[in-house]
């Protein structure tokens, strides 16, 4: 039979108050490591270690936010890659690379660049695309316009502007918990397919309609 993994167990943390407890009654109350760890239910490698560190350092825990290996991507660098994204959310991590190298020279892995913007609170998302053509005047004029008429003499086609020849990319940069937007103005040329919403709106008498004036429409829709 295959032997069974010993289980580790896992390291106990004690509180900053739990041992200048400790301290005070080692240099207080002149307590030996022996009785300071009964009374405090502590193990006593742990109680020397703690008065260790005191004759040291004058200080029951050490400082460690500096340990470890230095950043590779500087404030500035982290700040620069948060403006390419806020100017183009859609950006890729190999072009966010090839702008920290040209402008920093600054040569990092993908996978750095991945950690910096998750540890910032950022994630790859399906992109939300927001028209640039869109109008809060033009859609309040429309409603004003067709307010008077009846709902059962309107119809709308199910079009709005389209061209074949546009295309985005679909995931996009933004913080947890936002949405990934990103403004996107349609190209229209003329090799493009143009389609348009039309509002027909019908008279009582059959096959005779009336439609919006536009200042283009699509040729088929005449």
């Amino acid at each position: 039979m295959p032997r069974k993994k010993p289980v580790l167990a896992l390291r106990q943390q004690y509180s900053r108050d739990l041992k200048m407890r400790v301290i005070y009654q080692a240099y207080t109350l002149h307590k030996c490591s022996k009785d300071i760890a009964r009374d405090l239910n502590m193990p006593l490698r742990v109680v020397q270690r703690v008065k260790q560190t005191w004759a040291e350092i004058g200080e029951v825990c050490r400082d460690r936010r500096h340990k470890g290996r230095p950043a590779l991507l500087s404030t500035s660098n982290t700040k620069f890659m948060l403006a390419l994204i806020e100017q183009t959310p859609d950006i890729y991590l190999d072009e966010i690379q090839e702008h920290l190298y040209i402008q920093h020279d600054v040569d990092v892995s993908l996978a750095t660049i991945s950690r910096t913007l998750h540890r910032l609170g950022y994630g790859s998302k399906k992109l939300s695309k927001q028209a640039a053509e869109h109008c809060a005047d033009a859609r309040r004029d429309f409603v004003m316009a067709i307010g008077n008429e009846p709902g059962e003499r309107i119809v709308c086609a199910d079009e709005s502007a389209v061209n074949i020849l546009t295309s985005y990319r679909q995931n996009g940069w933004s913080l947890r918990g936002l949405r990934a937007r990103k403004r996107c103005c349609f190209s229209r040329q003329n090799r493009g397919l143009q389609w348009r919403s039309i509002l027909v709106v019908a008279r009582r008498s059959v096959g005779c309609y009336e439609s919006l004036p536009r200042k283009t429409q699509h040729p088929c829709l005449g």
